[in-house]
């Protein structure tokens, strides 16, 4: 009742004051306490200040000047929202455009009125209208000289929120850090919207997986609320308030990371809070315990604690739970025990879930989400026949229409249009599995046919679905049992034909680029320059659309304006090197060499697949499981560090896992794209049955992706005739260990090729970017700092420290042919979900570099300088960078029968571009003048040193 008497006197009081127009003398100040109140939520001490400054004004005591009657205005605006009637609020807002006085007004007097429309908009959920009206708002107060912060850091905090929405997380994360920087600067005892923003941060930093940024905010949340409690004279309420958000925050983090104790002691501290607190709080704040206690049974079940997570659970009973949580609470045990593999158990608890769902009337995806964990149940149970046809029932609600097994494989992705979202893609994916598992076990073709198709209805929502969201790690989940379903059906004899099989693998293609480029986009859109205003007005105009609901003509309009934005955006670099442009897979076959051979690793949920595409052809293989897989690739990493044959066992046994089943259809040359951890495999090293090295047999060479072999940079198409430059610094007085003789490996190469060296300072990160264009090799003799937690701050260490981020390689012109990292361990990035392993080279192709060299491990110095001027020396030949990588590497086994292992000489691969470089004639003469001397040389200048880091 008080919300609704606040709104009527502004509603009685607004008018009169609208119609006067004169220079106040002290509405100002009155206006500054009600805009105060208002911002702190003190509701009840805006009435008496509304009803003095309607009594002063109706008094002839004040007047209202034209930038008053604005304030005013947007003061109204907030409470017609409040109350429901935001179409007043817009209505208000057109009419004061109309009034005489108010147009002598400068544009940015307007900032809180388009900041009030933004509020409007947002809580009718038209977002896109909502974000123009903040952005709108807040270029307005940034032009103001004496802004309203209170305002604008809401408008930042609310934006960062609209932006969340429509998929836009980079500037999600901005804005909420803008908001947070406004308020931690000017508005300390703001403690509500404080609080709100620094939850809305956390929140997204761990959804990031930026777990170090997370910690940091929680650090300052925590240290500001013992600050605030000790500095400000809080209510009982409200300290117990800003407790509670920092503890759910703790539980939030803790779960993420996976810290079981601290999430325990997290919540112990949260019961005894609410425990002890006024009974009308608890009443207001018990969801929040329940949401803690959730976060510490899932937990738990992540880590295989059935028992400790069934005990967080049922701690859940002790509170006065609604007819949701009721439900959340047999369905978070139904899936504990469906993980624990109690079958039994778990149906009962999926049954009660279900019932309460329906008792309470919530239905939606969830219902649909538990009947499809009935129907795998009772499949584990043995009870298919029940399985099927509580699947084809739920299909049927689901579209409205009556559907069996025999129909299923009609349906097409018109017919779920409409139901475009995370829950039902995974909803379609269970259901494809229980089909694919029963069909298999009977050959039941219906049910292997059924599996197939709704797959395939998975893997079309899923591509419609990114186009307009954001990369997230479920998603990514997500694709990968998309393609373990389909992948695992390939082999079923009649069912899918070549062009079927065809249009699939470009299904699956166009999702694994859409997927990739996302991805790129969460952690780099901010540094992309024009392509992230593209992409921004892309994204707008394609909401635009589907919000709308335009006429003919208009649609038309806004189709082609949206193919002029497309336009824009396919001519940019960065999306054309993730997407491919019009990449057709078919086309790419035909256009392979007859002796090539491209073989893609796919990394599912639970298997490892081979995708091998030729000229003649392409084939899938299922190869073995990923826990199967990923333990011998740990197993052979570890050898590495070791000088015996312990190497031997993994490397023989990956080669039977990953090689064996397809070693007849492989051409000489072979072009891996590794997936996931197989990106840290050196695949050269591998033995086959006779005992021969990879190597030996195969001229092997690594790529990032199909589309990405097919891309052209436009930054790679010119380059100067310069040969070589070479940079070797030094880092005397930083925090970097020097790197032992790297001056002389830079000047002796540059003398034998006849290139440039940039050594000691002058090897700076400003020679570097100024000598893009000028040579077509680049060999960088540095170190190369990874950074763990962030990849994009991961950098080349120049002379006295300077670093140059790889970040900021995305928007340079660099079109070297050939970039070569003699530093240690560049071509290892963080292995992330989504984008596989991050890695230099990635970076350095995407500004322009057709192919880099770079170093899975430490490799020892002796030989990394015989295996590089055996190299060039094969370059200078005019062999093609595979090949001669591969005969320095075969080279070297036979000269070296002592050093077989393969840290001597496996350690440096080739990414990218392999083709034969021109290569001037002075120095062609001069190596050929040099002949076998030249290994000779470079052996002696490289004196045995110890291992770089």
């Amino acid at each position: 009742m008080l919300f609704r008497f606040l709104r009527i006197i502004f509603i009685s009081s607004f008018f009169i004051l609208i119609s006067k127009s004169a220079i106040s003398q002290n509405a100002d100040s009155i206006l500054l306490q009600i805009e105060k109140k208002q911002f702190q939520s003190n509701f009840d001490q805006v009435i008496p200040l509304i009803e003095r400054l309607s009594a002063d004004f109706s008094d002839g005591k004040i007047n209202l000047s034209p930038s008053e009657k604005l304030r005013l205005a947007a003061i109204q605006m907030a409470f017609f929202n409040a109350k429901g009637e935001g179409e007043n609020g817009l209505a208000l807002a057109d009419s004061l455009a109309k009034l005489p006085e108010l147009k002598s007004l400068p544009e940015e007097a307007w900032a809180s009125i388009f900041f009030q429309k933004g509020d409007i908009y947002l809580y009718e959920e038209k977002m896109l209208e909502s974000g123009r009206n903040y952005e709108k708002a807040i270029q307005l107060f940034e032009r103001q000289s004496k802004p309203n912060f209170a305002e604008l850091a809401l408008c930042h905090n609310n934006l960062g929120y609209v932006q969340d929405i429509l998929g836009f997380q980079n500037r999600s994360q901005e804005s909420y850090y803008r908001a947070f920087e406004i308020w931690k600067t000017s508005y300390l005892d703001d403690f509500s919207n404080i609080a709100t923003v620094l939850n809305n941060l956390i929140f997204a930093e761990i959804e990031y997986g930026n777990y170090e940024a997370a910690e940091d905010l929680l650090r300052f949340f925590d240290s500001y609320v013992r600050e605030i409690k000790t500095s400000f004279a809080l209510k009982e309420v409200e300290e117990l308030d800003l407790e509670l958000k920092l503890l759910l925050n703790y539980s939030r983090f803790y779960g993420a990371t996976k810290a079981d104790q601290k999430l325990d002691q997290i919540l112990n501290r949260a019961e005894i809070l609410l425990r002890n607190a006024p009974k009308e709080f608890f009443n207001d704040q018990w969801v929040v315990l329940a949401a803690m206690l959730e976060e510490a049974g899932f937990l738990q079940k992540e880590l295989k604690n059935f028992q400790a997570g069934a005990e967080y659970y049922e701690r859940m009973k002790n509170l006065p739970l609604s007819g949701f949580f009721q439900m959340k609470y047999q369905a978070n045990l139904a899936i504990l025990y469906y993980d624990a593999g109690e079958n039994e158990k778990a149906l009962v608890y999926a049954r009660k879930s279900l019932q309460l769902l329906e008792q309470f009337g919530f239905g939606g995806s969830s219902s649909f989400s538990l009947k499809v964990l009935q129907a795998d149940l009772l499949n584990r149970l043995g009870k298919e026949t029940e399985s099927v046809t509580m699947l084809e029932g739920m299909l049927s609600d689901l579209l409205g229409k009556s559907l069996s097994s025999s129909s299923i494989p009609e349906l097409t992705y018109r017919d779920f249009k409409q139901l475009n979202n995370e829950r039902y893609l995974t909803v379609l994916i269970k259901s494809a599995q229980i089909f694919q598992r029963i069909g298999q076990k009977n050959r039941s073709e219906s049910d292997i046919k059924s599996s197939l198709t709704l797959f395939r209805l998975a893997a079309e929502m899923f591509q419609e679905y990114y186009l307009k969201g954001s990369y997230t790690q479920s998603l990514e989940e997500i694709h990968r049992q998309i393609q373990e379903g389909i992948y695992s059906l390939w082999q079923e004899k009649n069912l899918l034909t070549e062009s079927e099989k065809y249009q699939l693998l470009a299904l699956l293609e166009r999702n694994e680029s859409q997927q990739g480029w996302k991805k790129f986009l969460s952690k780099n859109e901010e540094y992309l320059g024009s392509t992230s205003e593209i992409l921004r007005d892309l994204n707008y105009k394609n909401l635009e659309i589907n919000q709308q609901e335009p006429s003919a003509s208009q649609e038309k309009s806004l189709q082609e304006e949206l193919k002029a934005i497309e336009k824009r955006m396919e001519e940019e670099a960065s999306y054309r090197f993730f997407t491919g442009g019009n990449f057709d897979l078919r086309e790419f076959q035909i256009g392979l060499s007859p002796d090539l051979s491209v073989l893609k690793y796919v990394v599912t949920e639970r298997q490892v697949f081979a995708l091998l595409v030729q000229r003649d052809g392409t084939k899938v293989i299922p190869l073995a499981a990923l826990e199967t897989v990923n333990s011998w690739v740990g197993e052979l990493r570890a050898s590495l560090s070791k000088l015996d044959d312990s190497y031997r066992l993994p490397a023989q046994t990956l080669y039977r896992l990953l090689i064996a089943p397809l070693e007849n259809s492989l051409s000489e040359t072979l072009f891996i794209l590794p997936d996931d951890l197989l990106h840290s495999l050196p695949f050269e090293a591998l033995i086959d049955a006779d005992g021969r090295f990879l190597v030996e047999r195969y001229v092997l060479s690594y790529q990032q992706s199909f589309r990405q072999m097919a891309f052209q940079s436009p930054n790679n198409e010119t380059w100067r005739t310069d040969f070589l430059v070479a940079f070797a610094p030094d880092y005397q007085g930083t925090k970097y260990r020097a790197i032992q003789n790297n001056r002389e490996e830079v000047d002796r190469l540059a003398t034998s090729l006849s290139g440039k060296s940039f050594m000691g300072k002058e090897a700076t990160k400003t020679a570097f970017v100024e000598s893009f264009t000028d040579f077509q090799v680049h060999h960088l003799a540095m170190h190369a700092e990874q950074n763990p937690s962030n990849f994009e701050e991961s950098a080349l260490i120049f002379s006295e420290g300077e670093k140059l981020l790889l970040r900021e390689l995305y928007q340079m012109n660099f079109p070297s042919e050939l970039v070569v990292l003699s530093a240690c361990n560049t071509g290892i990035g963080t292995l992330m979900p989504g984008e596989g392993l991050m890695s230099l080279s990635k970076a350095l192709n995407l500004a322009g570099v057709k192919s880099t060299i770079y170093s899975l491990w430490e490799v020892p110095d002796r030989e990394t300088a015989e295996l590089m001027v055996d190299f060039y020396d094969q370059i200078q030949k005019g062999q093609p960078k595979n090949v001669a990588l591969t005969l320095a590497k075969r080279n070297f086994l036979q000269k070296n029968p002592l050093k077989k292992h393969p840290i001597f000489w496996a350690g440096f691969v080739l990414n990218g571009n392999t083709d034969a470089m021109e290569v001037t004639s002075p120095t062609r003469i001069w190596i050929a003048g040099l002949g076998l001397t030249a290994l000779i040389v470079f052996g002696i200048a490289f004196s045995i040193r110890k291992a770089r880091s």
